[in-house]
């Protein structure tokens, strides 16, 4: 009987350690910066920002560019705060500016990766940002944040 009771112990304290562990790591998702597949735009993590900051609006080509943002889900929260380094509401509010003096078109907004890789795809002017483990064949990774 009380070897039992010991042998019942240490399964609960090991299950206990299991899931302190499992539920206290930590894994940090990475970002995929996206534009079309068929895209010739090359852009630095620096001009990156700066898009999505509503810092540039146009490509070194003069067509402008497409923001493709989904700031309503966490993903996006995190990306703004993290990568831009600006909350996005912050960001929202710049680009309410850009709209209304006309320097800019405003980010079309998507619910999730899918939907944001599926608009990027058809607009060669486009640019998104997707978890990295959502990418396929149908668009082009050009900055991949941690």
């Amino acid at each position: 009987m009380k070897k039992r009771i010991q042998n019942i112990f240490m399964v609960t304290v090991l299950l206990v350690v299991i899931l302190a562990i499992g539920t206290t790591a930590t894994v940090q998702a990475q970002v995929s910066i996206i534009v079309a597949k068929s895209s010739t735009q090359k852009v630095s993590k620096e001009e990156a920002k700066d898009i999505f900051a509503g810092a540039t609006a146009a490509w070194g080509n003069g067509a402008k560019i497409q923001v493709i943002d989904q700031s309503d889900t966490e993903a996006g929260k995190k990306f703004y705060d993290e990568f831009v380094g600006k909350s996005a509401n912050q960001v929202r509010l710049q680009w309410t500016k850009l709209v209304l003096s006309g320097q800019a078109q405003a980010p079309k907004k998507c619910g999730d990766d899918e939907a944001v890789r599926k608009a990027v795809a058809e607009d060669p002017n486009a640019i998104g940002y997707i978890q990295s483990n959502a990418m396929d064949g149908s668009v082009k990774e050009i900055a991949r944040i941690q």
